[in-house]
């Protein structure tokens, strides 16, 4: 099984944010693409049934699509998108944790009562940044973790307000206190590579998802090493939809695997942080 663990997928809770077409021609300009492909047809067109003609085709099984709170993404839409498609898509509903127990209630209705998975948040993103070690935030990892919740982070890349927010001993202090709760990061805590790796080794609950980071970028060499040795347990593959096709970004990671790793990071560490 393949499966691509982050997928913004065309549907409401991203339409105004990453298919516009200012969104899509900046996606599309040579200073963004991280692949030899243009943006797909089945973004240019908004089109869920061109997605997963798309997966077919790069022989992708499982979609994981995850909700943007601070873009005003609603899980709600996400439970209606994966009762059209179950046997394809995994969702990840998305909290803003500022209000704790709406949180943790959305966490019950839509993860531990609902169809989705697991829980994403995004700190560095959100309208209120905020720092994922704060005590605050605390209750939230603590339900996650006693009811096998896996946790998705956005943390690294650009879209950021500083830095700070990205630092890797906020995450080492709560891979550190939740043992037992799964943690992954979308970018994969980029530019700080060799920091997440450290931590991802010594922290067997955190995993490494750096998609189009592992790809044309800085720090590429050092994901691909930890994909093919130290890591090959948890790093997982990732295209990042619609920043690159579906594809492109497996053709990628596959030229940068080791056969013997190619099942890992393509779709059985995902499985098992997701308990699939």
């Amino acid at each position: 099984m393949v499966i691509d663990f982050r997928v913004r997928a065309p549907f409401v809770a991203y339409k105004d944010s990453f298919f516009t077409q200012e969104c899509l021609d900046h996606l599309n300009s040579e200073s963004m693409l991280r692949v030899d492909a243009p943006v797909s047809p089945s973004a240019r067109q908004y089109s869920m049934p061109l997605l997963l003609q798309e997966a077919d085709e790069a022989g992708i099984d499982k979609l994981v699509v995850p909700v943007r709170k601070s873009t005003n993404g609603r899980n709600e839409d996400l439970e209606e998108l994966i009762a059209q498609y179950p046997d394809r898509l995994v969702g990840l509903a998305g909290l803003d944790p500022h209000d704790i127990n709406a949180a943790i209630a959305e966490t019950e209705r839509f993860v531990v009562n609902g169809r989705c998975t697991g829980v994403v948040m995004e700190p560095g993103q959100d309208k209120t940044p905020w720092l994922v070690n704060s005590a605050w935030v605390f209750p939230l990892y603590d339900y996650c973790q006693e009811h096998g919740i896996p946790l998705v982070f956005t943390f690294g890349g650009i879209m950021t307000r500083s830095l700070r927010y990205y630092n890797p001993e906020l995450i080492d202090d709560v891979a550190a206190a939740f043992p037992r709760l799964n943690i992954a990061l979308m970018h994969g805590g980029w530019p700080y590579v060799s920091e997440v790796c450290q931590i991802a080794l010594n922290r067997r609950n955190v995993y490494l998802a750096p998609d189009f980071y592992m790809l044309r970028s800085p720090g590429m060499a050092d994901y691909a090493m930890a994909a093919n040795y130290l890591l090959r347990e948890r790093v997982i593959f990732s295209s990042a939809y619609p920043i690159m096709p579906l594809k492109g970004a497996r053709e990628g990671y596959l030229a940068q695997l080791r056969d013997e790793v190619k099942p890992l990071v393509m779709g059985e560490n995902a499985a098992r942080f997701l308990g699939l």
